[in-house]
């Protein structure tokens, strides 16, 4: 296995992967440093997580300290992704900050593989990253003390038309990794970068039209992978910590939820790591979007 090493926070220091009813993880990018961002912590806060995944775009200022003070009462419980906005006098802050020694790394929470990724890094096919990517996966899948692999980068894969100039989908992610999620049964894919939430039903890649994936299952909240097929995976988009919003110019058919506002998705393990229950909760305590994913 490749050796890539991510000091986790000091309050995960030593703890196994064992399964638990009691976990359950925020996850949120394109932050900024404003009162929008300190609702968006706020709301973190008060469905007291067990794990905070930044999706990139963290500060938009000249440094980081801002973003440093505002996330103080979830810091120690944080794991971030690198954006395109982030960077390289902000990332060296964030990586010193953090303890890490590389932009894409690995870990193990509660029965859950966390793969987080760099688009901001070479990731073409023979990259450091893709050969990371392959292996980590291929180990994860394999390993019987996990239920869940969940992926976490910041440019997305699969998105919606917005009116953000630079938000289209990177063909080059979707068509190098989608595949290869597919093959090491990822679950869920956490994206970012678009300043909106939205999610998609259970998809495989398509290799006849990458940007028209194959729809599993029309459910519109409820999911049942079977790990004896590929099972397809939900991206979803949450750039909703407190960039300034993007506004949706249409709706992928693969597409089975969107909304324009402030909030984060919080993801519950439940029924002895069988299920993930995932909702997304807005600054003003709205459920705007639920779905859950069994597995069988």
């Amino acid at each position: 296995m490749l050796a890539m090493s991510f000091l986790v926070p000091q309050l995960y220091r030593g703890e196994s992967s064992t399964n638990s009813t009691q976990f359950n993880i925020a996850a949120v990018g394109d932050w900024a440093c404003n009162t929008d961002t300190q609702d968006t912590v706020k709301n973190i806060v008060k469905n007291k997580p067990s794990l905070v995944l930044a999706l990139g775009d963290l500060s938009y200022q000249r440094d980081a300290d801002c973003w440093f003070d505002i996330i103080s009462p979830i810091d120690n419980i944080t794991a971030i992704a690198r954006g395109d906005h982030d960077n390289d006098r902000r990332m060296d802050s964030y990586k010193e900050h953090f303890n890490m020694t590389s932009e894409f790394y690995s870990f193990n929470r509660k029965g859950i593989h966390f793969l987080i990724m760099s688009t901001e890094t070479p990731y073409e096919v023979n990259s450091e990253q893709y050969r990371f990517v392959r292996e980590d996966l291929e180990n994860a899948s394999t390993d019987s003390d996990l239920n869940w692999i969940i992926v976490s980068f910041h440019q997305p894969a699969y998105t919606s038309p917005t009116d953000c100039g630079g938000c289209s989908p990177r063909e080059m992610l979707r068509d190098v990794y989608h595949p290869i999620f597919d093959m090491y049964g990822v679950d869920l894919v956490l994206q970012a970068h678009d300043h909106n939430y939205e999610r998609s039903y259970p998809v495989l890649y398509n290799e006849n039209e990458s940007s028209d994936p194959i729809i599993v299952d029309e459910n519109e909240n409820n999911y049942n992978y079977s790990t004896s097929s590929p099972h397809g995976i939900i991206f979803a988009t949450v750039g909703t910590g407190g960039g300034e919003l993007n506004n949706f110019e249409g709706k992928a058919p693969y597409i089975a939820k969107q909304y324009r506002g402030f909030g984060f998705l919080k993801i519950e393990v439940e029924d002895n790591n069988t299920k993930l229950n995932n909702t997304f909760i807005s600054n003003n305590g709205t459920i705007v979007d639920n779905f859950n994913i069994h597995n069988n």
